[in-house]
């Protein structure tokens, strides 16, 4: 039971009309038109269960990647405790705290590139590609960043400017200035060519297309790479939802020849309960942005003692061996179910991409896609998304923990759902 305003709220459906009524109506609305009109209560695990405990769903959303661990994970949640038993609160941000130099020194040990040694520690990735953006901006003494056209970087700040998607970019919502140019295809390395010109102080990418879960090739990454170093341009790459383990290493940049000059992390390294994120860069870069204004960069709750001792716990969890092979067997494992779905009911469900457990089935048409993300929604599953671009694809993005026998239970969902749908376009005979 919630109580709001002296009324007490019961029911999914009364939240809901609360929000349409007073708060966030349009994300309200958005979401009963999805068929997703529930409130999360209990949750643990790869489970939510609905406020009204009648209803539970494997998440395969998990807030793009905040909750990649599961809910509650009990190593995480038992840190948390600990750090608050052990009389540690967000302390003062003026004095240095020993938990943030054990982060940072973690992030240096664990980092997919060994000059990415400095790290500056934030509370979410927006704030981090926020920093990252004005520290591109000093070292290059340009003002105009390059970014992928459908890639996802943040809603505020400098990261709102790089965030182009016609669908969830604000940019023009919000009048922003123009500081930014888009790379319309991703992995289109000629288009990269034209684009990095001399006024671009910084290229961000993430290593997948976060619409279609295509991994970016080796020779895109590599020739990007070398790009950006010949025209002093900066590379950054955002690793906020394919690190952490979810491409099947720690981080996906350990699978490139590349050579970032700032790497993002974050959602995931708040293990879902307390926020944490992280700018990895060159010495170089730390010492020029850092240590040569008093107050470079003032956060009054990053890199808090709570959330460094989060965010340390849940680099032990992620970079351990069994994670990582669990990642690399469940996401083939789906894949592969997946793909003999796609031959089973080839009229709807068309293939399958995927990086380690980031996994999008192409559907026949974004229709299709909405009315199955609504029926395996109905039946236990809640998905990611519907790819927003062509072509369209029925997202999973489950926490890094998942079973085989959990993975099956979605491979099933997704089996009935196609079989109701071709079921109901068949002519009445």
């Amino acid at each position: 039971m919630i109580s709001v305003d002296d009324k007490e709220l019961h029911t999914s459906a009364e939240i809901f009309d609360a929000f349409i009524e007073r708060s966030w109506r349009s994300n309200a609305e958005r979401q009963k038109a999805k068929g997703a009109e529930f409130v999360i209560g209990k949750r643990e695990g790869v489970y939510m269960w609905d406020i009204e405990g009648k209803r539970r769903l494997i998440d395969c959303g998990t807030g793009g990647g905040v909750h990649a661990l599961g809910h509650r994970h009990p190593e995480i949640l038992a840190a948390l405790r600990q750090a608050l038993d052990d009389g540690r609160d967000t302390g003062l941000w003026s004095v240095p705290n020993a938990k943030y130099l054990e982060l940072q020194d973690k992030l240096a040990a664990l980092a997919p590139k060994a000059h990415l040694n400095r790290s500056v520690i934030t509370l979410c990735s927006t704030l981090s590609v926020d920093l990252a953006t004005m520290f591109a901006f000093r070292v290059t003494k340009r003002q105009k960043m390059l970014a992928y056209r459908h890639g996802y970087h943040g809603h505020t700040g400098f990261a709102a400017i790089v965030t182009g998607s016609p669908e969830e970019g604000i940019i023009d919502h919000y009048n922003l200035p123009s500081h930014s140019n888009f790379l319309e295809r991703f992995g289109d390395i000629e288009e990269l060519d034209r684009l990095l010109t001399s006024e671009i102080a910084a290229f961000i990418i993430e290593p997948m297309d976060y619409e279609t879960f295509e991994a970016a090739s080796n020779d895109f990454f590599t020739q990007a790479s070398r790009l950006c170093k010949e025209r002093g341009v900066l590379f950054i790459v955002d690793e906020t939802r394919a690190g952490l383990g979810r491409s099947g290493t720690l981080w996906a940049s350990e699978q490139y020849d590349i050579d970032p000059d700032m790497m993002i992390t974050g959602k995931g390294l708040s293990g879902g309960l307390y926020p944490a994120s992280a700018v990895l860069m060159r010495a170089e870069i730390y010492e020029q942005c850092m240590n040569q204004h008093r107050f470079a960069y003032i956060s009054s709750l990053g890199g808090n003692e709570i959330s460094c001792v989060v965010a340390a716990k849940v680099l032990d969890v992620a970079s351990s061996p069994a994670l990582l092979e669990n990642v690399r067997k469940v996401g083939a494992y789906l894949h592969n179910a997946f793909q003999a779905l796609c031959s089973k009911h080839s009229d709807v469900l068309r293939s399958v991409t995927s990086f380690g457990l980031a996994v999008s089935v192409q559907v026949a048409n974004r229709d299709v896609g909405r009315e199955l993300y609504r029926e395996i929604l109905a039946d236990g599953v809640l998905c990611h998304s519907v790819a927003e671009i062509d072509p369209p694809g029925l997202k999973f993005f489950p926490p890094l923990v998942l079973t085989e026998l959990e993975a099956d239970n979605i491979v099933n969902a997704l089996d009935r759902a196609a079989s109701l749908l071709r079921k109901s376009m068949k002519p009445a005979a």
